[in-house]
């Protein structure tokens, strides 16, 4: 063969390996940009709105779940919410709080247990006092008030330290809140450091 025709090929076939690695990596720009972590907001799920109007939200952690409370309009009731699995909320009561209130709020909530306040007209008070409650809502289908603080004028909490202050007519009260431990989380942590 001649010297001249083999280098043509041989010109021939480099540039077309060329354009083939060209276009190849063009290809891949494409796909890397499409590929990309794209910023969203997505819809993971969705509970009906059923009663009185949603007022506010509290979330908390028990063991490894997750729960929302949902505060409704009127301070008459509290929906739970389980939010473990956020692409299937399951409601897990509609709680009544406690009777005879006239309006009631949540004030802060720990798992399965939850602080609530009652608003109640003091006779000569600027501000109204209120009763506050302290809830067990463990078994839904039969919350308990285990406790009741009544003549709350003030209340604040200690994020830092899992404090609440109550402020009640016979005295201050000091309320500590705080999550059982996952007997679950133990066994993991219990594994991870006996591996070898």
């Amino acid at each position: 063969m001649n010297y001249r025709r083999i280098q043509s090929i041989s010109y021939f076939l480099i540039g077309l390996l060329a354009l083939s690695a060209e276009t190849h990596a063009r290809g891949k720009k494409d796909k890397a940009t499409e590929e990309e972590p794209q910023d969203a907001i997505e819809v993971l799920g969705h509970v009906p709105l059923t009663g009185a109007s949603i007022t506010r939200f509290l979330t908390t952690q028990h063991y490894s779940s997750y729960y929302l409370y949902v505060e409704h309009e009127g301070g008459k009731t509290v929906t739970l919410i389980d939010v473990t699995k956020a692409s299937g909320p399951v409601v897990v009561a509609d709680v009544a709080y406690p009777a005879g209130q006239q309006s009631s709020s949540l004030f802060a909530v720990a798992g399965t247990a939850a602080l609530v306040t009652e608003s109640q007209a003091g006779p000569a008070a600027s501000s109204p006092a209120q009763t506050v409650h302290l809830m067990d809502l463990s078994d839904p289908q039969h919350p308990a008030v285990t406790r009741e603080f009544r003549g709350v004028t003030a209340m604040t909490k200690d994020e830092q330290r899992g404090l609440i202050f109550v402020a009640a007519s016979d005295g201050i009260w000091i309320l500590h809140q705080s999550l059982a431990f996952d007997p679950e989380m133990l066994k993991q942590w219990l594994r991870q450091v006996s591996a070898p």
